[in-house]
């Protein structure tokens, strides 16, 4: 049974359209209304040219890729094998679907003879579907009544006995290997079932179909629709396993393409616009959906380095740090704590700045030695160094102030930070400028001569300042 949807007659998009903006427009208060009006005018004036937009095609790219049939792409995962992205037919712990051969059909959680509209009862039961159809606000159930309408006039109302024929179809389909014949009828049948664990499966079998077929950016967002749309998706050790395999491709294909010239249309296999920001973005949704799972730290490992390869050093401390409070018995633990100093030393812009990345960086050092002490080899000595380094970097900070002081003629404030240097940094090399400042300032007043004593003297107290 072959299916093919048509396009919604121009009327019904633009007055689709109309609906979602007048909800944009409409605020609670009549000021809230007036500067919304240019966007209801904007928004009305473009719906009929945006209705009838086409994505850009969809082109396949050449050569062995990540997952995919053309090729098997490994590399070497936080607990896992190494072997990850085996071909269909092919049974892995990790390739395709885990002790599957085929897509699981869903028939045997459901009842097979949907009700007279067509609907399969859904996880959440008839009544609850009837409480959100009457649920939110008067907008709410009229955006929900104009969407029917359209569903109604176009033919594309939910109807499971559809999406059931259209997910049977899809299954053949991918058991042939016809992976982007199977991609376009799972994702009909996601927009046309009711029942939550059918368009749950019809999704992600859809992201499992593009994946295979080296669409990784529908791939990727038919992924987002499961875990955004079901919380507690089965799917999820799959789904993130396929979503870190993309992000690591995305990676290592767009890291040394300048942003400006990362715009491009003839490879399917990425992103049109900024393949490292989309690596980095899979990476963070990867730990927000499974912050416990076996891939969180190594997605957080991931992001960090991308940031301190790319000199955003403060974005790379701050990833490093949560692998060491996050995640303490990671394997990346040790490496999160050397490079998070580096990365917190660069950070560190001058005496004249902020010196918390110093104390920051002086904790890290203390900790590292402390917890690996007995793995660090010639790391110790340079961790030793980097500490020699830190205690130098304090005591310019107390010298840049009272040569601050100096230069301003208050004398007693220099000589309070001069003799801070030398009782806080002995052995330092700012110790030794200090006393040599100090000899040299002997005898100066605390403060400079005030010139305008006569003027006080004739000014009321009250004026003085």
């Amino acid at each position: 049974m072959k299916i093919v949807r048509k396009s919604p007659p121009l009327c019904v998009r633009f007055w689709l359209n109309a609906g979602v903006i007048v909800r944009i427009a409409v605020g609670k208060t009549f000021g809230q209304l007036a500067p919304n009006l240019w966007v209801l005018t904007a928004g009305l004036a473009g719906c009929l040219s945006l209705a009838g937009c086409l994505g850009p095609p969809n082109i396949r790219a050449e050569g062995n890729l990540p997952g995919s049939t053309k090729g098997i792409w490994s590399f070497k995962l936080n607990n896992y094998p190494q072997s990850l992205g085996q071909g269909p037919s092919q049974g892995s712990s990790l390739g395709r679907w885990s002790a599957w051969q085929t897509p699981p059909g869903w028939r045997g959680q459901l009842p097979t003879e949907p009700d007279s509209k067509g609907l399969l009862p859904s996880s959440w039961g008839d009544k609850r579907r009837e409480y959100e159809e009457d649920s939110g606000s008067w907008i709410d159930r009229s955006e929900r009544k104009i969407v029917q309408a359209y569903q109604k006039i176009t033919g594309t109302a939910p109807n499971d006995h559809i999406a059931r024929a259209l997910f049977d179809e899809a299954q053949l389909l991918f058991e042939q290997g016809e992976f982007l014949d199977a991609a376009e009828r799972f994702e009909q049948a996601a927009k046309r079932a009711a029942d939550n664990l059918l368009r749950e499966d019809a999704w992600f079998f859809a992201g499992e179909s593009w994946f295979f077929a080296d669409r990784y950016p529908r791939a990727n967002r038919c992924y987002d629709k499961v875990l955004e749309g079901f919380e507690y998706t089965r799917h999820l050790d799959t789904i993130v396993r396929r979503k870190f395999l993309i992000a690591r491709y995305w990676e290592q294909r767009g890291f040394d393409i300048p942003l400006l010239l990362s715009l491009q249309f003839h490879d399917a296999t990425r992103p049109k616009f900024d393949t490292l920001g989309h690596a980095v973005k899979v990476y963070r949704s990867i730990r927000l959906h499974d912050p416990t799972g076996p891939l969180a730290d190594d997605a957080v490992m991931a992001t960090a380095n991308v940031y301190f390869r790319k000199g955003r050093f403060a974005d790379a401390a701050e990833g490093y740090e949560v692998i060491r409070k996050e995640y303490p018995k990671s394997e990346h633990c040790l490496d999160a704590h050397l490079l998070g100093l580096r990365a917190t030393l660069a950070s560190y812009q001058g005496p004249a700045y902020d010196g918390k990345p110093l104390e920051e960086a002086r904790d890290i050092t203390y900790q590292t030695l402390r917890l690996f002490g007995n793995e660090l080899g010639q790391e110790r000595d340079r961790l030793l160094e980097v500490d020699r380094q830190i205690t130098e970097a304090l005591a310019e900070r107390d010298l840049a102030l009272a040569r601050f002081y100096e230069k301003k003629r208050r004398f007693g404030a220099a000589r309070f930070y001069y003799r801070s240097v030398l009782e806080e940094y002995p052995m330092t090399q700012a110790a030794e400028t200090a006393r040599q400042r100090l000899a040299a300032i002997e005898g100066f007043p605390d403060r400079p001569p005030n010139y305008f004593a006569w003027l006080e003297r004739i000014l009321p107290d009250g004026r003085r300042r």
